[in-house]
């Protein structure tokens, strides 16, 4: 196991940030909590509740991601790397989506072949990372009329491990996610080849990345066309 990271970094504009982030955490875990406990005869009202629920479950995990890279880009938390089994951590990534997908009427498939080995990474960070980008995918096929699956992604290559997801109705392409970057925050739809909205998920996910020296980047697997980050295998990574 191994730390990095020392000292905080914050300026006051991202202590700002942070607060409010950490703010709104605890409505979103009360609203979870009520819609968890919530008893209705009424199988249309019940339904209602769950839907409360996977809409709290899935804003509270974006905000939890966003809190999560402020406070290690500020190194105000500090990266805990270990190796990583890529493929445990995308299934468990597509179970934490599978809720929030299953009110949308989207499927989410996993496809880590026999060859995906172990990356050295902090396993909070890489998978609200996923989870992060997972909920821009789900959202985008629920926008879309076929709603075709989200899949989550991980295979060899021969600069490392490349995870992601991907679906098969996507536009994207290089210069759109460069275009995204560019206008971030200043467009209300920066990735409208992709979601309409500010995709949110898309920038927290490059940002938490970043943190491990990996890059959001357009990619395609399997005639499949999706965001994905090259990792490199545990024995291999060294961050500067």
């Amino acid at each position: 196991m191994r730390q990095v990271g020392d000292g905080t970094r914050l300026n006051s504009q991202e202590r700002l940030f942070l607060s409010l982030a950490e703010q709104l955490t605890r409505p979103l875990l009360t609203v979870s909590h009520l819609s968890e406990l919530a008893v209705a005869d009424d199988p249309a009202a019940l339904a209602h509740w769950q839907t409360v629920r996977a809409i709290a479950d899935s804003s509270l995990q974006l905000v939890e991601g966003y809190t999560l890279s402020l406070r290690v880009h500020g190194k105000v938390t500090p990266l805990n790397l270990e190796p990583i089994t890529i493929s445990a951590l995308l299934y468990d990534t597509a179970e934490l989506l599978a809720p929030f997908a299953r009110q949308y009427g989207v499927d989410v498939e996993l496809d880590t072949g026999p060859r995906a080995q172990p990356v050295l990474a902090d396993r909070a960070v890489l998978q609200a990372a996923f989870g992060s980008l997972g909920q821009v995918f789900v959202t985008a096929q629920a926008e879309s009329e076929e709603r075709l699956p989200v899949r989550l992604s991980a295979h060899r290559s021969r600069h490392g491990v490349v995870a992601g997801l991907y679906c098969s109705s996507t536009q994207l392409g290089v210069d759109s996610l460069r275009r995204a970057r560019a206008i971030q925050g200043q467009a209300r739809q920066p990735l409208q080849h992709l979601v309409g909205g500010p995709a949110a998920g898309v920038f927290v996910a490059d940002s938490l990345l970043q943190t491990l020296a990996a890059h959001l980047h357009v990619a395609r697997y399997h005639n499949l066309t999706g965001l994905a980050a090259t990792l490199q295998p545990s024995q291999q990574l060294h961050l500067v």
